[in-house]
Protein backbone atom coordinates (compact mmCIF):
# COMPACT_ATOMS: atom_id res chain seq x y z
CA UNK A 1 0.00 0.00 0.00
CA UNK A 2 1.23 3.47 -0.78
CA UNK A 3 0.19 7.08 -0.68
CA UNK A 4 1.00 9.20 -3.69
CA UNK A 5 0.97 12.98 -3.50
CA UNK A 6 0.54 14.87 -6.75
CA UNK A 7 0.77 18.64 -7.03
CA UNK A 8 -0.94 19.98 -10.15
CA UNK A 9 0.05 23.47 -11.31
CA UNK A 10 -2.61 25.20 -13.40
CA UNK A 11 -2.21 27.90 -16.02
CA UNK A 12 -5.26 29.69 -17.41
CA UNK A 13 -7.84 28.02 -15.15
CA UNK A 14 -8.57 28.27 -11.44
CA UNK A 15 -8.49 25.23 -9.21
CA UNK A 16 -12.22 25.57 -8.61
CA UNK A 17 -13.02 25.58 -12.34
CA UNK A 18 -10.67 22.64 -12.99
CA UNK A 19 -12.28 20.59 -10.23
CA UNK A 20 -15.77 21.49 -11.45
CA UNK A 21 -15.33 21.12 -15.22
CA UNK A 22 -12.27 18.90 -15.84
CA UNK A 23 -12.05 16.43 -12.95
CA UNK A 24 -13.79 13.09 -13.33
CA UNK A 25 -15.78 12.62 -10.10
CA UNK A 26 -15.90 8.85 -10.70
CA UNK A 27 -12.32 8.07 -11.80
CA UNK A 28 -11.68 4.90 -13.77
CA UNK A 29 -9.17 3.45 -11.29
CA UNK A 30 -11.28 4.00 -8.17
CA UNK A 31 -11.63 0.36 -7.23
CA UNK A 32 -9.52 -1.99 -5.16
CA UNK A 33 -6.34 -0.68 -6.84
CA UNK A 34 -7.03 2.98 -5.99
CA UNK A 35 -8.74 3.14 -2.62
CA UNK A 36 -9.29 6.89 -2.39
CA UNK A 37 -8.55 10.30 -3.88
CA UNK A 38 -8.39 13.34 -1.60
CA UNK A 39 -8.07 16.78 -3.17
CA UNK A 40 -7.05 20.04 -1.52
CA UNK A 41 -7.12 23.40 -3.33
CA UNK A 42 -7.94 27.06 -2.94
CA UNK A 43 -10.80 27.50 -5.44
CA UNK A 44 -9.27 30.73 -6.79
CA UNK A 45 -5.71 29.39 -6.71
CA UNK A 46 -3.53 27.72 -9.33
CA UNK A 47 -2.45 24.65 -7.39
CA UNK A 48 -4.22 21.38 -6.57
CA UNK A 49 -2.81 18.78 -4.21
CA UNK A 50 -4.16 15.27 -4.67
CA UNK A 51 -3.43 12.43 -2.27
CA UNK A 52 -3.98 9.03 -3.84
CA UNK A 53 -4.22 5.92 -1.66
CA UNK A 54 -3.17 2.83 -3.64
CA UNK A 55 -3.47 -0.84 -2.69
CA UNK A 56 -0.60 -1.61 -5.07
CA UNK A 57 2.63 0.17 -6.02
CA UNK A 58 1.79 3.65 -7.28
CA UNK A 59 2.14 4.25 -11.02
CA UNK A 60 4.09 7.17 -12.47
CA UNK A 61 2.65 10.64 -11.78
CA UNK A 62 1.06 11.19 -15.23
CA UNK A 63 -0.58 7.75 -15.27
CA UNK A 64 -1.73 8.19 -11.66
CA UNK A 65 -3.30 11.58 -12.41
CA UNK A 66 -5.23 10.15 -15.36
CA UNK A 67 -6.33 7.10 -13.36
CA UNK A 68 -7.53 9.36 -10.54
CA UNK A 69 -9.67 11.46 -12.89
CA UNK A 70 -7.28 14.43 -12.98
CA UNK A 71 -6.55 14.91 -16.69
CA UNK A 72 -3.37 16.69 -17.73
CA UNK A 73 -4.90 18.93 -20.37
CA UNK A 74 -3.33 22.06 -21.82
CA UNK A 75 -2.16 24.32 -18.99
CA UNK A 76 -2.11 21.54 -16.38
CA UNK A 77 1.24 20.14 -15.24
CA UNK A 78 2.40 17.93 -12.42
CA UNK A 79 4.90 19.71 -10.21
CA UNK A 80 8.23 17.97 -10.86
CA UNK A 81 8.97 17.42 -7.17
CA UNK A 82 5.82 15.35 -6.57
CA UNK A 83 6.25 12.61 -3.98
CA UNK A 84 5.21 9.17 -5.15
CA UNK A 85 4.89 5.76 -3.58
CA UNK A 86 5.17 6.68 0.09
CA UNK A 87 4.57 3.39 1.93
CA UNK A 88 2.03 3.41 4.73
CA UNK A 89 -0.55 1.35 6.51
CA UNK A 90 -4.19 2.42 6.51
CA UNK A 91 -4.18 2.75 10.28
CA UNK A 92 -1.15 5.05 10.33
CA UNK A 93 -2.37 8.56 11.17
CA UNK A 94 1.15 9.96 11.54
CA UNK A 95 1.82 10.43 7.80
CA UNK A 96 2.90 13.96 7.01
CA UNK A 97 4.71 15.23 3.95
CA UNK A 98 7.62 17.50 4.62
CA UNK A 99 7.85 20.46 2.23
CA UNK A 100 10.52 20.29 -0.45
CA UNK A 101 13.33 22.56 0.73
CA UNK A 102 14.21 23.80 -2.77
CA UNK A 103 10.64 24.65 -3.85
CA UNK A 104 8.98 27.87 -2.76
CA UNK A 105 5.43 28.86 -3.75
CA UNK A 106 5.04 31.95 -5.93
Amino acid sequence: MSLQILTLKLDGITAGDYLTWCRDPDPPALDPALRSVRVNADPLGDTITAILDWDQPAPGPAAAAAAAGLPLSQGVQIHPLAVTGVPHSHGDQSFARQPDAAWQPR
